[in-house]
């Protein structure tokens, strides 16, 4: 268990960061309010594809080209918005230091995932692998809790399209706003994977650390 711990915790552990750049760490939905209380939830808003699994090279892309399909909800917002609003904008988020706090923990996630990987190759000491596994759990816990806190108020009506709209185009920042809203922001799979990651990881470094105390 002893080398089956420093051969797979080190690889599990940097299989987080690629799962946490490529695969989707949001799930978005904006929807329009206009279907119907009986049956499948289907109207205007998803049929254009406003529902979206959103990795942080969609969003990167966007950003930076346009050219993600995914990322495209932000790319099209933003460009919505007048230059020298922007910023006005990204200043009035109300949960801005949750989102603040989100990235710094994501960050965080992603150095641990280092710190793991290097520990558990270098060192034989399986008890500090299981303390850096349960901090990741740890960090991974945090960092979904503050996405939820950052997300509460586009889920609740506080800060909706309207809101980011209507300081440059009030016809149609009226328009979004009164039909369409975020009824859906969570982390995506990438979370998932990152907490069973570093679950897997705890366990592995816990029964090595066991099978080491039971061979003194």
């Amino acid at each position: 268990m002893k080398l089956l711990n420093r051969i797979l915790t080190p690889i599990l552990s940097l299989c987080s960061i690629p799962v946490l750049i490529f695969l989707p760490l949001f799930r978005i939905m904006i929807s329009s309010g206009l279907s119907g209380t009986e049956g499948p939830k289907k109207n205007l808003l998803d049929t254009f594809g406003l529902s979206e699994f959103i990795s942080i090279k969609d969003i990167y892309t966007a950003i930076n080209s346009g050219a993600s399909e995914s990322g495209n909800i932000f790319k099209t917002i933003w460009d919505m918005m007048a230059t020298d609003k922007k910023q006005e904008i990204i200043d009035m988020l109300p949960g801005l230091h949750w989102g603040i706090v989100f990235l710094v923990f994501l960050v965080i996630v992603v150095l641990v995932a280092l710190v793991l990987a290097i520990v558990t190759a270098a060192t034989k000491k399986p008890k500090v692998s299981a303390l850096i596994s349960a901090g990741g759990i740890l960090s991974a816990v945090i960092m979904n809790a503050s996405f939820n806190a950052f997300a509460k108020p586009f889920l609740n009506g506080a800060f909706n399209l309207n809101t980011i709209l209507g300081n440059t185009n009030q016809l149609l920042g009226a328009l979004l706003g009164n039909v369409a809203s975020f009824d859906y922001m969570k982390l995506g799979v990438a979370y998932t994977i990152v907490l069973l990651i570093f679950a897997i990881t705890l366990i592995l470094s816990i029964s090595a650390s066991v099978e080491t105390s039971e061979g003194k």
